[in-house]
């Protein structure tokens, strides 16, 4: 039986690439190749335009096809995961940003529904035909323009501008793939339903005390049944599985930020050093003080 690959966190906070808007104000843009992927979920929101190659995506659960065209939305914690064609090779423009970034738009509650309704009320991912595709890779371009010249006035502005004009653009093309019925995304089957909003749930509260029995209560589902379900549907026991996201995201504070051990403990949801500092070493082979030492080789 082949080793299921189990979802993946990252940050960027900290990251070597270039430098990111401060604050809530975070923003990266590039184009590269895009190869097959793990699966992974991060917090940080990704918009995708693919402009060469063929593959396939999946967010939540669902698939679909990605052709020079596509653009897809993948809102922060949710799960995908990318597959090239063979010789097919992708390459897009890859925007990654806070969603705080689009704070002031966010209270418009037709925007804020549509945009948190990626998804569910529109699909992950359009496909924009011949005559759409120069505006919207028009809109990536000057969004790479505006962020490689860091010097320009008013450059938060414009690129807030000019994201949110991607994002119209997406939401609009979704909606008339909704209203014209040939959403590409697949019904999803009935266990899957239930696992991805079970793992995005956890994802998203990994770091508060959570427990086997409030999980189940909020699920309907008993504790043993859970127990069960966590383990054939995810590979590894619900323990095991929240000790693994907490001990990924507290590698990555350990590298990124100056909190110290005790207080990455509590942080990620640890109850107490002692524990943090077994689980740390029996999944990372070394202590945190160990594993920090890292950033500075």
């Amino acid at each position: 039986m082949a080793e299921r690959k189990m979802p993946i966190y990252e940050d960027f906070v900290g990251s070597a690439a270039p430098p990111y808007l401060v604050g809530t104000q975070r923003f990266y843009i590039d184009v590269r190749l895009s190869r097959h992927t793990y699966l992974h979920h991060h917090n940080y929101a990704e918009l995708s335009f693919f402009f060469e190659g063929c593959g396939s995506e999946t967010i939540n659960g669902l698939s679909h096809r990605l052709v020079p065209g596509s653009v897809s939305f993948v809102l922060p914690y949710q799960m995908h995961i990318i597959k090239t064609d063979p010789e097919r090779k992708l390459r897009k423009y890859c925007c990654m940003f806070d969603i705080q970034l689009l704070s002031e738009l966010l209270e418009d509650r037709w925007y804020s529904s549509m945009l948190y309704g990626v998804g569910k009320q529109i699909p992950s991912s359009v496909e924009f035909g011949e005559c759409e595709i120069e505006r919207i890779q028009g809109v990536f371009e000057h969004l790479l323009q505006e962020y490689e010249d860091a010097d320009n006035p008013g450059r938060p502005q414009l690129i807030r501008a000019k994201l949110n004009e991607a994002l119209l653009l997406f939401i609009r093309k979704g909606l008339a793939v909704r209203a014209e019925g040939r959403s590409s995304s697949p019904a999803a089957e009935d266990k899957s339903r239930l696992l991805w909003p079970l793992l995005q749930y956890v994802h998203t509260h990994f770091h508060e005390k959570l427990n086997l029995k409030e999980l189940s209560d909020r699920f309907y589902m008993s504790a043993p049944y859970m127990s069960r379900f966590f383990k054939m549907h995810v590979g590894m026991g619900f323990v095991e599985y929240l000790h693994m996201l907490r001990i990924e995201r507290a590698s990555s504070m350990l590298l990124n930020t100056d909190m110290s051990i005790h207080e990455i403990a509590f942080d990620v949801g640890f109850d107490n050093s002692r524990t943090f500092s077994r689980v740390f070493r029996e999944l990372k082979g070394k202590s945190a003080s160990e594993y920090r030492l890292m950033k500075i080789k």
